[in-house]
């Protein structure tokens, strides 16, 4: 069984590390080493053995400061080369970012618009209703008014009906009979 360990204190790494894998030595480490190196001293050299008379009255003349100088240049290409590729990833990340963003504006868009259409169906159902509403109301008084002329029919039915039998029954309204 493997326990995880939780109750454990463990210290964070904190700090500045300098070395050779760390910051500007890291970049001359690259620069010196590898096949960099065995380039410039590849390309040095066929140039000392197809005219070394020339070749050693040019370093003469120049001195040390020329191939500091193209070590200089070397060095400051590979660390402007890593800079691009820096400034290229950030361009990266920001325009990701701004395609997420863009994309997001879309969906909201989008639902926003959806909802629109949900309320504009729903102001359409509204007025069907209203329109219908309006076509039906005058049939509606017409019913109550068929429907006010028979109880006043029957109330005069009723009426007659009640003075005839209070005619025959020699003018008792209490109903009794006696």
């Amino acid at each position: 069984m493997t326990t995880l360990d939780l109750s454990g204190v463990s210290v964070p790494k904190v700090g500045v590390e300098a070395g050779f894998r760390f910051g500007w030595l890291r970049h001359i480490g690259i620069v010196m080493g590898g096949a960099s190196g065995a380039a410039i001293v590849l390309g040095a050299y066929n140039i000392m053995t197809s005219q070394p008379d020339r070749a050693f009255a040019l370093l003469q003349g120049w001195g040390p400061a020329f191939l500091i100088a193209i070590v200089a240049l070397f060095v400051v290409g590979k660390f402007l080369e890593g800079m691009t590729a820096t400034v290229r990833e950030s361009f990266s990340l920001v325009a990701s970012g701004v395609h997420s963003s863009a994309e997001a504006s879309g969906r909201t868009a989008d639902a926003l618009t959806r909802l629109a259409d949900h309320g504009s169906r729903q102001a359409e159902q509204v007025e069907r209703l209203a329109i219908y509403a309006a076509q039906e109301f005058p049939g509606m008084y017409e019913r109550f008014d068929r429907q006010d002329e028979t109880l006043q029919d029957l109330t005069r039915s009723v009426n007659a009906i009640r003075m005839s039998l209070g005619s025959a029954d020699g003018g008792r309204r209490d109903g009794s009979g006696s």
